[in-house]
């Protein structure tokens, strides 16, 4: 798929052609990880950024220009590494009174008993939506959510592509959001 345009794979994405989103991100990689170890400087950071930078890629393609598809993964590209840069200074977060203004001390860590049974109250629903899924899709979101695994490491573990990992993750991410707007409707 070498001699068909960004465009092209992307409109047959966008009609259901996963291969199309592997040749894209394969396409796309290699430059864009030299670009990241251009401005983080290290191995390690760029692959992290790059993986997230194909995720919020799959979050948002729906509404890309495909004529600029290039620009556009480079754009979040460098957004990722520099959210990266700035994770690596240690910031004092501010608590919140609750009139809204801010004190001089840090936040509290520890969220308050109704706050609390809030998240663990979704987060039972999410599991049970999770379960909905199919399997494949599941796993990806399971190893990468719940075991903190790398893209590159979870297709390792599956035998599959990373790119079959990254739309796996994006369709399954889909469904979950499509699944949790019905449960609250």
């Amino acid at each position: 798929m070498a001699e068909v345009s960004d465009a092209e794979l992307l409109t047959r994405f966008r009609g259901g052609d996963d291969s199309a989103l592997e040749a894209l991100f394969e396409r796309h990689e290699t430059p864009l990880f030299y670009f990241l170890l251009g401005i983080l400087r290290d191995t390690h950071q760029a692959e992290d950024a790059l993986q997230e930078t194909f995720v919020r890629a799959l979050e948002r393609l729906d509404g890309v220009d495909p004529d600029h598809l290039r620009g556009w993964l480079f754009t979040v590209a460098y957004h990722q590494a520099m959210l990266l840069k700035r994770r690596g200074v240690p910031q004092q977060r501010l608590a919140v009174r609750p009139d809204g203004g801010q004190t001089d001390g840090p936040a509290d860590p520890l969220p308050g008993p109704l706050a609390q049974a809030e998240r663990e109250d979704d987060a039972q629903r999410l599991r049970q939506l999770l379960e909905q899924l199919p399997p494949a899709q599941r796993e990806v979101i399971r190893q990468r959510v719940y075991e903190g695994k790398k893209f590159r490491e979870i297709a390792e573990t599956l035998n599959c592509p990373l790119n079959t990992a990254l739309a796996r993750m994006h369709e399954g991410l889909k469904r979950l959001r499509l699944l949790w707007g019905d449960h609250h409707a």
